[in-house]
């Protein structure tokens, strides 16, 4: 029969002020993570005055690698590699992320499941755990982003007072996971259905800078969707707007907002890298600038490529007369000399030719 942990003595466990107080910091590290200011693993620092643990990881879900990829942690190399490439599925695993509050404790498992663990058996008890915390992390509107993984070799750290701090953690903790923490918010007036991300292999990844720049998708790898409902064309792997999503990320310094006139709407596209391999996309449809039309917005766009009203007419397949008289109107509206004013204009919103 397993042997009930010692419980720790009154004067060792945290007041409920002390592990108040912790959760603020957490927050604040938290905070400080998403803005770009601090890392994950002063997040698991702050944790430590939560629960005093031995071990710690704070690990994002890859939908691209379907997989964890560890932010920060401290646990032995074979742990990690445990999380990140094995533990969804573990038969443990199905339990913790459909668990109430989607943190559950060490001694909350049930041992039918502890006992076909392998993540209970071959790697947390050889460790000598004793207590701790898996808790999964969910954005706002759902989405699974990632997990906390913390444990301990000494008496149970479950004290009330941790139980309903951790779960009320959840929230800021799954925006230091969550990829598209820290985008902008949608414009007023945008409902929810007008915006979506995807996340989209690093064409840079392939070593193939002169495919990138053509344009190619140089890993034939479609992008994955994580928010939203998005439009055609932008989970295609081999799709024009794809394309302009991947020559975008190969010659901008990322984060960078480009706006694309793509079938009669206005989309803007805020590209944001994410480690090494990946580029997090979010598209919204927004209003047209300068009330300007779906074909002026075109040969706009065209404008800031420096090219003729001959090579514009021929890309848009229209006469080089209508395309003088487009800029013609583009000039009126936006209140500028000449069209090198123009193409500047549309430079500063960071307008991109149609795919």
């Amino acid at each position: 029969m397993e042997a009930e942990p010692t419980p720790m003595t009154p004067a060792a466990q945290p007041s409920t002020t002390d592990v108040l107080s912790a959760a603020l910091d957490v927050r604040e590290a938290a905070r400080h993570a998403v803005r770009g200011k601090g890392g994950a693993d002063a997040v698991l620092t702050a944790l430590s005055a939560v629960i005093d643990h031995d071990h710690a990881s704070l690990s994002r879900w890859d939908p691209l690698l379907r997989r964890h990829v560890t932010l920060a942690g401290s646990y032995p190399a074979g742990t990690t590699r445990y999380i990140e490439t094995r533990l969804h599925d573990d038969p443990a695993f199905a339990l913790i992320r459909h668990a109430p509050g989607t943190t559950s404790w060490w001694h909350d498992v049930p041992a039918p499941v502890r006992g076909a663990s392998t993540g209970f058996q071959e790697v947390l008890e050889p460790l000598g755990v004793q207590d701790g915390v898996a808790q999964c992390l969910f954005s706002a509107d759902g989405r699974y982003v990632g997990i906390l993984n913390l444990s301990t070799t000494r008496a149970r750290c479950d004290q009330p007072a941790v139980r309903a701090v951790m779960t009320l953690l959840g929230e800021c903790l799954a925006a230091v996971a969550d990829p598209l923490a820290g985008h902008r918010s949608p414009a007023p007036g945008s409902s929810a259905g007008d915006t979506c991300a995807v996340l989209l292999p690093d064409a840079g990844d392939t070593g193939d800078a002169g495919n990138a720049e053509d344009g190619g998708d140089a890993e034939g790898v479609a992008p994955v969707t994580v928010s939203g409902d998005p439009l055609p064309g932008l989970t295609e792997a081999g799709s024009p707007l794809v394309a302009l999503l991947r020559r975008t990320a190969a010659r901008r310094t990322l984060p960078a907002t480009v706006l694309v006139p793509y079938r009669q709407r206005m989309l803007e596209l805020h590209l944001t890298r994410r480690g090494d391999r990946t580029v997090v996309v979010v598209c919204r449809t927004v209003a047209r600038p300068a009330a300007l039309s779906p074909r002026e917005l075109e040969v706009l766009a065209e404008l800031t490529q420096g090219r003729t009203n001959r090579e514009i007419a021929d890309r848009l397949y229209v006469s080089p007369r209508t395309v003088a008289t487009h800029i013609e109107h583009i000039l009126a509206k936006l209140d500028v000399p000449n069209r090198v004013a123009a193409a500047g204009r549309a430079v500063a919103w960071g307008l991109e030719p149609a795919p």
